[in-house]
């Protein structure tokens, strides 16, 4: 699966004070450079990101619904607890980023990594996703449910007590990515249907869900 990466300016303004630059620019963040910012109690909706890097910022207490964040790198920052509901993502990397307890639910993502990233219980819930790649990550407890997923994969990530309910994983692999406690809607109705597990997986989910899954 190829991921379309951000498309980036070739020069990007710097700037430390990202209020001066929403309101310089009515509202619209375009080819920035944020590097270690602090940024606490931002209440925006609307916004529109694009290709703007954010370099080990941190969003504190943030809320930035209904926004669109397109050709955007998030690197080493820390998104825990921000409210981003209803927001579209396109092209957007996350990497070595901390998104625990993050609210996207209800978004669209299109082309989208998280790497290595820590997302225990964030909340993806009603999202569209294509071509998203989870590689080494944290998704411990988080929501996934009402999820439609198209080219998702998911590579050497912590998936247990995540939550599935009525998002089918038809066609995704999850051989090499811990699924105890995996949670699906029930047994007659298993998500996991069509995904492909090893052998090891395959029995432990037998043993949980007392149904035969096949690898």
């Amino acid at each position: 699966m190829k991921i379309t990466q951000p498309r980036l300016a070739n020069t990007l303004h710097e700037n430390t004070d990202i209020q001066t630059a929403l309101e310089k620019n009515d509202e619209d963040l375009t080819e920035y450079s944020f590097k270690s910012l602090r940024i606490e109690g931002l209440r925006k909706n609307n916004l529109s990101v694009q290709s703007c890097v954010f370099t080990n910022c941190s969003f504190g207490t943030c809320s930035i619904r209904k926004s669109q964040f397109s050709d955007v790198v998030f690197k080493n920052c820390d998104l825990s607890n921000v409210d981003l509901t209803g927001c579209g993502f396109h092209r957007v990397e996350f990497t070595g980023c901390k998104l625990m307890g993050a609210n996207m639910a209800d978004g669209i993502f299109n082309h989208i990594t998280f790497e290595e990233c820590r997302g225990e219980y964030m909340n993806l819930s009603m999202s569209k996703m294509r071509y998203i790649q989870f590689t080494r990550s944290n998704l411990q407890g988080a929501g996934i449910e009402g999820c439609q997923l198209m080219n998702v994969s998911f590579d050497a990530c912590n998936l247990m007590e995540a939550e599935f309910y009525r998002t089918p994983l038809k066609g995704i692999d999850l051989s090499n990515s811990e699924i105890s406690g995996i949670r699906i809607t029930n047994l007659t109705n298993n998500e996991l249907r069509g995904s492909s597990v090893s052998s090891l997986q395959a029995l432990e989910l037998v043993r949980m869900l007392g149904v035969e899954v096949k690898g």
